[in-house]
């Protein structure tokens, strides 16, 4: 496996064997590399807007995998149809760009059996979008990666669950990312209070209680 971030290594780790896999916005192809080479998928589909990303993917991939890969040129899942892939990887962009990946692309989402994806920023606008269409989740797993915490999620179709931070109590650099983020947030009330505004700080206490609320309960999961 080409060495690469815990991020990576995570996500390949997530990734089941599967005929064909789609690598969305693969930027240079690590992932897709790293699942050929074990094996993991028998042919990747490779994705990107960018063609100079995509460019990279394809050198990267055509020394050992010569007809093993397809690159595409477009956003998302467009440059697919539905059923060619059986699971998609969706990782390093923002949570609310990956909803918006999946919203457009959703006859191809709707045949998957799985998909994995890695917000950057932004879990909560993915958290609720995936709430609120119907997916259920499969697995859950936070990455500690020099000094930020990145949530990733195997998910499908066809579920009722409801996605929020509560799905990672049982990871264990959750209570970090909680207490890190608790101790963020009392500096936005202290910065807040300053404005007078009572909708602001109301908003950023709310804000505090609930990461302490996750504390509490991640002790209690422990």
């Amino acid at each position: 496996m080409i060495e690469s971030p815990k991020r990576l290594k995570a996500v390949f780790h997530m990734t089941p064997a599967v005929h064909c896999v789609g690598d969305i916005g693969c930027d240079h192809g690590y992932i897709s590399h790293a699942l050929l080479e074990a094996n993991r998928a028998e042919k990747v589909i490779a994705t990107d807007i960018s063609a100079p990303s995509l460019n990279k993917a394809a050198t990267l991939l055509s020394g050992a995998f010569h007809g093993c890969f397809e690159t595409r040129l477009g956003d998302g899942f467009a440059p697919m149809v539905p059923g060619e892939i059986q699971g998609a990887i969706v990782m390093g962009m923002g949570g609310q760009l990956i909803a918006d990946i999946l919203s457009r692309g959703k006859d191809v989402v709707d045949a998957l059996d799985w998909c994995i994806v890695q917000p950057m920023q932004g879990a909560e606008d993915l958290f609720d979008f995936l709430t609120a269409r119907g997916f259920r989740l499969m697995e859950a797993e936070l990455v500690e990666e020099r000094g930020k915490f990145y949530p990733l999620m195997k998910i499908a179709t066809g579920g009722k669950d409801a996605f929020s931070w509560k799905n990672f109590l049982h990871c264990g650099d959750f209570l970090a990312m909680a207490e890190k983020e608790k101790a963020r947030l009392e500096g936005v009330v202290r910065a807040v209070e300053v404005s007078g505004k009572k909708d602001l700080i109301d908003k950023a206490n709310r804000d505090v209680k609930k990461w302490e609320a996750y504390i509490e309960q991640c002790r209690d999961h422990q």
